[in-house]
C-alpha cells in the first residue's frame, strides 16, 4: 500500500513548507524554469544554509526508475548547489580535476532499489565533466551499472593504524586512504535502533570496524565524531540525500508496505541541515504509511545537535533555507 509518488511527493513537500515555513519563492522559482543562467543561492541567503529537493513527477514507479528523469534531476541539483549554469562547471567546481572520487552509497536490507540508477546517472555526469572511470570508486553498492567498467575496484578492509575520535577508537575503512574526495550518496530511512539514517549515519556507520557499539544513545555522539574526523569531513565535497524512495518505519530491514515514493533528490553541502530536513520526511512519511497501531511518528536523530556542536552543520531550521522545485528538461 505505497502512496505515488506524485501524490506523496506533494503532501510531504506541502506539510513541510507549511510547518516551518521555509523556501524562497524567487530561487524556487528560478530552479522551475530550468536554472536558467546562474542562480546565486550562496549570495542571496546571507547566513542560512540551502537545501534543494529536487523532484520528477514521473520518475519513480515502484522498483522502476525512469533514468532521464534522474539524470536531468541530478544535472538540476548540482547546478542549484553550486549557482552554475553548466553541469561540468558545477562538478568542477566541487571537485579538482585530479581528484579520486568515492561515490558512496548506502546498502540497505531489502533494498530500495534506486541506488544502480543513480550511480548510473552520476557516472555519466562526472564522465562528461571530464573525469576519467580510474579516477572513480563506488563504494556499498553491490550491483554496479554497466558505466562503472573501469572505475577503481573497492577494497576490503581495515587500515592499519587506530583512528581516535574522541569517545572511541576504531579501525576506519582501507577505501577512505585511496580516495581524495567522496559524494555521500544516502538514502532517507527509518532506523529501528538510531532514528533517521540519512547523510551523517551513511557515510560513518559503515566506516568503522565495530560499527555495533556505536549504536548506544541513538548513536550520539558517536555518529559526529566519525564524521569530525579531518580524513572524513576533509573529503566530502556533496552530500545527495536519494528520496525516490522512503522508508517510513521498520528500518533498515525495508517492507514495502512502509515505503512511501516521493520521487526526488535532495542536496546540500552541510549534512546536517540535510539531514534535518530527511528527519521531517521520514516523520512525515510515517503518517502516509500503514503503520503498526504501536508505531508512532517521532522519528529521533540526536547526533543531529552533536554535530552542530561540533561545527559540523546547522541544526537550526531557522537557518535552513528549504527549497523544492521540479528538474530541468530532459
Amino acid at each position: 500500500m505505497r502512496v505515488g509518488g506524485v501524490v506523496a511527493g506533494a503532501i510531504l513537500a506541502a506539510a513541510i513548507i507549511g510547518r516551518l515555513c521555509w523556501g524562497q519563492t524567487s530561487q524556487i522559482g528560478a530552479a522551475q524554469r530550468g536554472m536558467a543562467g546562474r542562480v546565486e543561492a550562496q549570495e542571496s541567503e546571507s547566513g542560512q544554509i540551502a537545501v534543494w529537493d529536487v523532484y520528477g513527477e514521473f520518475v519513480i514507479r515502484g522498483p522502476k526508475v525512469h533514468q532521464a528523469s534522474v539524470a536531468a534531476m541530478l544535472r538540476t541539483g548540482i547546478k542549484a548547489v553550486t549557482g552554475e549554469s553548466d553541469p561540468n562547471a558545477a562538478w568542477r567546481r566541487l571537485l579538482r580535476p585530479d581528484d579520486v572520487v568515492a561515490l558512496k552509497f548506502t546498502e540497505v536490507g531489502g533494498g530500495l532499489g534506486t541506488g544502480k540508477d543513480l550511480a548510473t546517472a552520476l557516472l555519466h555526469s562526472l564522465y562528461q565533466a571530464g573525469f576519467q572511470p580510474g579516477q572513480i570508486m563506488i563504494v556499498g553498492l553491490e550491483d554496479l551499472p554497466e558505466e562503472a567498467a573501469g572505475t577503481l575496484p573497492c577494497p576490503y578492509g581495515w587500515q592499519q593504524e587506530l583512528a581516535d575520535f574522541g569517545t572511541d577508537r576504531d579501525y576506519l575503512a582501507l577505501w577512505l586512504e585511496q580516495v581524495t574526495a567522496i559524494v555521500n550518496v544516502a538514502s532517507v530511512l527509518d532506523d529501528n535502533v538510531i532514528g533517521l539514517r540519512g547523510a551523517l549515519a551513511n557515510l560513518t556507520l559503515p566506516l568503522v570496524k565495530r560499527p555495533a557499539r556505536l549504536y548506544v544513545n541513538g548513536g550520539d555522539p558517536f555518529v559526529a565524531d566519525v564524521y569530525a574526523l579531518p580524513e572524513v569531513r576533509g573529503k566530502v565535497r556533496l552530500h545527495i540525500l536519494s528520496a525516490l524512495r522512503i522508508l517510513g518505519y521498520g528500518g533498515p530491514r525495508v517492507q514495502e508496505r512502509y515505503v512511501v515514493e516521493y520521487g526526488a533528490l535532495l542536496f546540500s553541502e552541510d549534512p546536517v541541515a540535510l539531514d534535518q530536513v530527511a528527519l521531517h520526511l521520514v516523520r512525515l512519511a510515517r503518517r502516509l504509511a500503514p503503520l503498526p497501531e504501536s508505531a508512532g511518528d517521532e522519528v529521533q536523530a540526536p547526533y543531529l545537535e552533536t554535530a552542530q556542536a561540533l561545527g559540523l552543520g546547522c541544526n537550526d531550521l531557522n537557518r535552513v533555507a528549504y527549497h523544492r522545485c521540479k528538474h530541468e528538461r530532459w
